[in-house]
């Protein structure tokens, strides 16, 4: 039977070797890339001689499991790295946790109650919707989403949260959206105007945090000189949907003012268990 602390051993160096960002030895241009075997050879000699060294090297890549492996070296410096590395996944677990119930609250907000209404929304945001969808609509379609409140956004939620999850690290999100752009439902989840909306018209949707491109100052002069536009009935769904994904983002990002984060990051009844598995399976 394979001794654990070997089996241990083997499941690091497997971890390391396969990991593309991590770093072996100096190349030139023109030399092969090193095999996985080299790899594995070049930081088992490393993990033998200095652990210290292999801890600052590949400590960033380990995970919780395997940093028991290095518990019973007796070395100030080792027990540093090791150290350093537990802190670190405390944090992203902690960070992870609160995007998911994040995540959670805003599914739930979406699917029952004003919260997420567009007409609540353009309330606690109206520089942003009057720079996204108020100044290209015509006076009977201000008054139209006045009184009826806009469309329901749930189904435009539920994309957003789709897209969210499969991928919530900011780069592979925005790449994702973009390629599925043309899928965004605009004709169900969109009553500006009284055309139909095909939901095959692609526009980039606002992401996490990202902002439309306006300073403080355009905003203003939006308001200001706010002037109907020649656009689409199909364009003017695809702005109040970027509308949408710009105030859930901001919410997923803590930037609602109105909202008190305590009541969720905090709540132990906002943890979405398969999430929360899903997480786990993908950080091992």
């Amino acid at each position: 039977m394979e001794d654990p602390a070997v089996r241990l051993k083997n499941s690091i160096l497997e971890l390391v070797s396969q990991n593309k960002e991590a770093y072996f030895k100096s190349q030139q241009k023109d030399e092969p890339d090193l095999s996985t075997s080299e790899k594995w050879k070049i930081a088992e000699g490393i993990l033998d001689k200095n652990v210290p060294t292999f801890l600052q090297r590949y400590g960033k890549y380990l995970n919780e499991d395997h940093l028991v492996y290095f518990e019973s070296k007796d070395d100030y410096e080792v027990q540093y790295y090791v150290e350093q590395r537990r802190a670190e996944l405390k944090k992203a677990t902690n960070k992870s946790v609160v995007r998911n119930r994040r995540l959670e609250a805003l599914k739930r907000l979406a699917e029952h109650g004003e919260y997420f209404s567009d007409k609540e929304m353009k309330r606690r945001n109206p520089l942003l919707f009057e720079e996204l969808v108020g100044q290209f609509l015509t006076n009977d379609e201000k008054f139209q989403f006045e009184t009826t409140g806009g469309g329901e956004p749930t189904s435009f939620a539920t994309y957003f949260m789709d897209i969210v999850e499969k991928d919530y690290a900011a780069s592979k999100l925005k790449k994702e959206v973009e390629s599925d752009a043309s899928m965004m439902p605009a004709a169900d989840s969109c009553s500006i105007g009284s055309a139909e909306s095909s939901p095959g018209v692609s526009r980039k949707v606002v992401l996490w945090g990202e902002m439309t491109g306006s300073s403080a100052g355009s905003k203003q002069m939006v308001l200001e000189n706010s002037r109907l536009q020649e656009v689409t009935e199909d364009e003017k769904c695809i702005l109040l949907n970027e509308f949408r994904s710009k105030v859930f983002s901001d919410f997923l990002g803590g930037k609602d003012d109105e909202f008190d984060y305590s009541e969720v990051d905090e709540n132990m009844d906002y943890d979405d268990l398969c999430t929360i598995e899903q997480d786990k399976q993908e950080d091992y």
